[in-house]
């Protein structure tokens, strides 16, 4: 078995909608991702919050999740498996961050090579 454990974190400057995306599976490989977590540091007090989850590749987005209102600083997880299959991504989105929110992810599972890699 190859693990699969991939962290992401990053700060937004700005309010609105911000987006945290996975890396690009490579060719060769299928990425089974048995866990998924996610968190904001901050959220606005009003307006229409949420946090979605989706498959970002070749030109469609597949939404997988939402989680309403999300609260800041409390991990989410989404432990049904989810498989990317080459050029594709994860991707978080919180809409109505605030300034200097931090958001950050992770998936654990395991890589799946397939044949000619």
């Amino acid at each position: 078995m190859n693990g699969l454990r991939e962290r992401y974190k990053k700060l937004i400057a700005d309010a609105g909608l911000a987006s945290l995306p996975s890396n690009k599976v490579p060719e060769g490989q299928t990425w089974h991702i048995t866990r998924l977590a996610f968190e904001g540091s901050s959220v606005t007090s009003g307006g229409n919050t949420r946090a979605r989850y989706y498959i970002d590749g070749h030109g469609d987005k597949l939404y997988l999740g939402e989680q309403d209102a999300p609260a800041a600083d409390t991990l989410y997880k989404d432990p049904d498996p989810i498989d990317l299959l080459p050029g594709e991504s994860l991707v978080l989105e919180w809409d109505q961050a605030q300034a200097s929110t931090t958001l950050q992810m992770q998936l654990t599972g395991e890589i799946i090579f397939t044949q000619g890699s």
